[in-house]
């Protein structure tokens, strides 16, 4: 089993196809707003952009140099060759190929942006296979954030993952910093 937690994932059959969730706009939007993601005249590529959830939050704040991909289009970024120039990659991978996706993101760009789950942290082999290594950021969100539901009017509901932006710096050596993202003004509370 290689220590993967079985007991809390949902059977392929209640998944959806290629484990998309959609990425809520709020997780983008605190990103942006935290000054820790980059000036928008680089270039930017997102890999599995689903409904295009990230780069349609980036170009309201004014980034235009945006690559967009994804397996439902027919680019398999695994398996594909992608060009080794990209200086940003920011993605919400399928949490199931979340390792393959890091891997090869930190081979082609210089900063990777990643919506990850924070017990991430727990997997053995991340850690001796150098995942973490110049893992810059751990911007944990403080409310936990069912990606299953879908967001409303800019609204989210609570859910059962606690999740974070992963971000690794290709020139970083530190230990990572952390600095926690307020969703609390995003939440959709249930009327009793």
């Amino acid at each position: 089993m290689k220590g993967k937690n079985y007991a809390n994932r949902k059977p392929e059959s209640e998944r959806p196809l290629n484990d998309f969730y959609p990425t809520p706009s709020c997780m983008v939007k605190e990103l942006v707003e935290s000054g820790l993601f980059v000036g928008q005249d680089v270039g930017i590529y997102d890999p599995c952009c689903g409904k295009y959830a990230i780069g349609n939050v980036l170009r309201e704040y004014g980034y235009k140099n945006i690559t967009e991909k994804d397996l439902i289009y027919g680019q398999d970024f695994l398996a594909d060759y992608i060009r080794n120039d990209y200086e940003v990659i920011i993605m919400n991978p399928p949490f199931k190929r979340f390792n393959a996706f890091v891997e090869k993101s930190k081979r082609i760009a210089d900063k990777v942006y990643c919506i990850g789950k924070m017990n991430f942290f727990g997997a053995h082999d991340r850690n001796i296979n150098k995942l973490w290594e110049h893992l810059e950021w751990v911007l944990p969100f403080d409310r936990q954030i069912a990606f299953d539901k879908p967001e409303i009017d800019g609204k989210v509901e609570c859910g059962m993952i606690v999740s974070c932006w992963f971000v690794w710096n290709k020139i970083y050596n530190g230990y990572p910093k952390i600095k926690i993202l307020d969703m609390q003004k995003y939440i959709r509370r249930k009327i009793l």
